[in-house]
């Protein structure tokens, strides 16, 4: 059994692990594939570490060379054939002209045979041209409107140099002549990684004693700009950079460079994305964390009827793109390190494969509820179920039939109205009527945010505030003030926190208006909270042991796994659950 075991566990010959091996199986079938369980993007190798960056890289490079290869392959039998045809066409013409010399040199011998002979000579040659039908239904049809195929989408520039740079070292034309691959030093400096640059930030985080982690630090490293597309074109002998988009074969863009230039350039702006067969959104987790909405503009304009089809061989596109059915033959890839209803939005409405869809999905979550009560010191963490609604005066049957059919017809907007009524009767209060210094709200979305801090305003509760609209300084003050004790409330985004991942001091309890995409910030909050200043501050006021209070819904249950664990996720979400939760170390 151990042999046997050992012998699973151990790659194929040419892949680096069996995770990647089947993962890049799973891509030669040419199917959707939702990949959540990639590492995070701050904690993934560079170079040949990142496996599940070569697998779709190496995908991507022979899609694009046996594309090539077949169209190269069909232009020079077409060349063949013409020149074949061209040959009959010749000989066929100098027979005729032989056999018109001879029917001359004998129409002087008999003046009446050789008109009736000419006569028939004329029905004879003229027949096959009125029959001859020009049938072309042997061209083969190999190409789409453009030339582009491949579209590589990531968020930053740092991870779209390291793409192109992996994806050179994998591309066998890179690696012929001394000038294979044109135009490196511009990519070096525009996707490049600083390293001077680098090293003097980390020595004047040093010197400050400011607290980032390391996995952020890795993020943000380099060129962190997410306004950049890039065209690549791959020849038989060569690579090139910085090509025009319709004369490339692999595009690698952000999606907010792609949608500006979707915007800016009017009718027929799309062309160039008609005919792309292969589509992979990497750490599309922290293209969430930026703007979905520029990924949705970018697929929505993908695989469309072009507007002007200039340089096209209409005759050699393939059907399916003539009527507007490429959608269909496109393989869509989406990596991100965790699920969410966004991602599984996308793989549900915008990916229409006719080869299917397949789904990785991870079994098991941990949690980081552990660390979370480990770092509390024995203090409560209580979640609290905003759509466990219960009518009073029916009986328990009643009340459970009722309860399951609320669960079933409800949607996001009345769950944002329960969760905004639960804050509002059971957190409100606690904020305004007896403040407690160093409460604070984490809010995952940023128009739940404004809800809160409207609310907030209304009743004067004394608040302040770190967003990700908030410039630096102005985030930095606010935490001062709350470390202070002059601000009793800190109102905290999670995208501000991705972004600046700063420890705030001062805290002795979280509340959760919902949990956070990211399990990780839950453990670190909750490890803000469990300083043993902040703790026994609290607890020489005789205030509550509570650390941590969560809001959670039935729809929160990808992000609950990923918190609590999935065994306990299940429990919490069943129909039969009970209402609130507390854990302890």
């Amino acid at each position: 059994a151990s042999a046997a075991s050992e012998l699973s566990s151990t790659p194929p010959a040419p892949y680096a692990s069996r995770r990647q091996a089947e993962f890049h199986e799973l891509l030669k079938t040419y199917a959707d594939v939702t990949f959540p369980d990639r590492a995070p993007l701050g904690l993934t190798k560079s170079g040949a570490g990142d496996e599940m960056m070569d697998a779709y890289l190496l995908h991507a490079v022979a899609h694009v060379t046996r594309t090539r290869r077949r169209i190269t392959k069909n232009n020079e039998a077409l060349l063949r054939r013409a020149k074949a045809e061209e040959a009959a066409r010749d000989a066929k013409k100098r027979a005729e002209r032989e056999a018109r010399s001879d029917r001359e040199a004998t129409a002087t011998a008999a003046a009446a045979a050789n008109a009736d002979a000419s006569a028939s000579a004329r029905t004879k040659s003229v027949a096959p041209k009125k029959n001859r039908v020009m049938v072309q239904d042997d061209v083969p049809r190999d190409q789409g409107f453009a030339r582009a195929t491949v579209l590589i989408l990531v968020p930053m520039r740092n991870v779209a140099g390291k793409v192109v740079r992996r994806l050179l070292e994998l591309c066998p034309a890179a690696h012929g002549r001394a000038d294979a691959v044109s135009k490196l030093e511009r990519l070096a400096d525009d996707f490049g990684f600083d390293s001077d640059g680098e090293a003097a930030e980390t020595e004047k985080r040093r010197k400050k004693n400011l607290w980032v982690p390391e996995d952020h630090s890795a993020m943000f490293s380099g060129n962190t700009d997410d306004h950049f597309r890039l065209g690549i074109k791959v020849t038989k002998a060569s690579v090139r950079l910085y090509v025009d988009f319709f004369g490339s074969d692999i595009l690698v863009a952000s999606p907010l460079g792609l949608a500006t230039k979707l915007k800016e350039g009017g009718p027929g702006a799309a062309d160039f994305l008609a005919s792309i067969e292969l589509l992979v959104i990497d750490h599309a987790d922290v293209i969430a964390m930026q703007n979905w909405q520029h990924l949705q503009t970018v697929l929505e304009a993908l695989n469309k009827i072009p507007v002007k089809h200039a340089d096209v061989d209409v005759m050699r596109v393939r059907e399916s793109h003539l009527e507007g059915l490429a959608l269909h033959h496109r393989q869509t890839v989406v990596l991100s390190s965790f699920a969410s209803p966004e991602i599984n939005a996308l793989a549900r409405n915008q990916c229409a494969n006719v080869a299917g869809r397949a789904r990785w999905r991870v079994l098991e979550y941990p949690g980081v509820l552990a660390r979370a009560a480990a770092d509390a010191g024995g203090a409560r963490l209580r979640f609290d179920r905003v759509d466990d609604v219960k009518e009073s005066g029916d009986s328990n049957a009643d009340s459970k039939q009722k309860r399951e059919k609320s669960e079933t017809n409800s949607s996001v907007s009345r769950l944002d109205e329960l969760r905004f009524k639960h804050f509002n009767r059971f957190t409100l209060p606690a904020l305004r009527e007896n403040p407690r210094p160093g409460s604070l709200v984490f809010v995952p979305s940023y128009f739940d945010f404004v809800r809160v801090r409207n609310l907030l305003t209304e009743h004067e509760v004394s608040f302040a505030v770190a967003s990700e609209y908030t410039p630096p300084r102005d985030a930095a003050r606010a935490r001062t003030l709350f470390a202070d004790g002059r601000k009793k409330v800190l109102l905290v985004t999670e995208r501000a926190h991705f972004y600046h991942r700063r420890k705030v001091r001062g805290v002795t309890e979280v509340y959760f208006y919902a949990l956070p995409e990211r399990a990780e910030f839950f453990a670190e909050f909750c490890e803000f909270a469990a300083k043993a200043d902040a703790r026994d501050a609290s607890s020489s006021a005789g205030l509550s042991a509570n650390l941590a209070t969560v809001a959670f819904s039935k729809l929160d249950g990808l992000r609950l796994e990923r918190v609590v664990g999935t065994a306990r996720a299940k429990k919490m979400l069943a129909p039969d659950a009970n209402s609130a939760f507390v854990f302890t170390a």
